[in-house]
């Protein structure tokens, strides 16, 4: 797989437009880059986002609930980033961690009008983030655990019992995440990003991409750096490859 040079941590980043997701990791550091594989692909889901995604990339979207099975297509790596977002409020109905806590680490991660109940744990080591295993979502390691008033990158792959459903995401929806004591922080949606660029040259680019696609000329690291307050990132992929593009959903503190 070819290295892609930029400047940062390493990080992951999912492709999602309403049409196929995918995901990929990449570490990133001062000077050199390290290439991380994308993951899978899958027909897209339901056309209830909050957002319209572009349909010249080729890929039709479901006009009713999940499917069922999986069009896996390996991707290729890919580097992303993360933008600054959010302010840290406490939610009325549990209590936050205290800044900068090192004793509690997230154990799950909810958005229950999408059905997503995933296992959530920050990455072991280069491997899961370069691939990330099926059985839940995880954080970027460079990035940081919820509720250190910062930004947590979270990505799962794009499989309907995964990270797919984020197609589906609008604007409001209320994210869970359920930390090791058993407290809850709770965020809202506040944001969805479709076609986050991260070029791939060793493929060829599908014709009809919109501009942002087919004219990106380098990867978006801005979306895994740390943020000024709170928020989650959330990604999962949006293409066969990843000259398709990223998916970003962005998760604010709930008031």
């Amino acid at each position: 797989m070819p290295t892609m040079p930029v400047r940062g941590k390493r990080f992951v980043i999912g492709v999602a437009t309403a049409a196929a997701v995918t995901l990929a990791v990449v570490t990133l550091n001062a000077g050199a880059a390290e290439s991380r594989p994308i993951l899978l692909v899958i027909p897209p889901t339901p056309a209830a986002a909050a957002i319209e995604m572009p349909s010249q990339i080729g890929i039709s979207t479901a006009p009713q609930g999940l499917p069922t099975e999986l069009l896996a297509t390996p991707l290729q790596p890919r580097a992303r980033s993360v933008e600054t977002v959010g302010r840290f409020v406490d939610h009325p109905q549990a209590a936050v961690p205290p800044l900068n806590s090192s004793g509690w680490s997230s154990q799950r991660i909810q958005v229950p009008a999408l059905g997503i109940d995933l296992p959530l744990s920050m990455a072991g080591d280069a491997t899961v983030e370069d691939f990330p295993p099926f059985s839940g979502a995880y954080i970027l390691r460079s990035s940081s655990q919820p509720g250190r008033g910062t930004n947590s990158y979270i990505f799962a792959h794009a499989m309907p019992e995964l990270f797919k459903p984020l197609w589906g995401a609008q604007i409001g929806q209320q994210v869970i995440v359920t930390m090791s004591d058993g407290q809850q922080i709770h965020y809202r949606i506040t944001r969805i990003v479709p076609n986050v660029p991260c070029p791939d040259p060793a493929v060829p680019k599908p014709a009809g991409l919109p501009a942002v696609l087919a004219n990106a000329t380098e990867c978006d690291l801005s979306w895994t750096l740390p943020t000024p307050t709170e928020r989650l990132t959330l990604q999962t992929s949006q293409g066969f490859n990843r000259n398709y593009g990223e998916f970003i959903v962005i998760a604010e503190p709930a008031p």
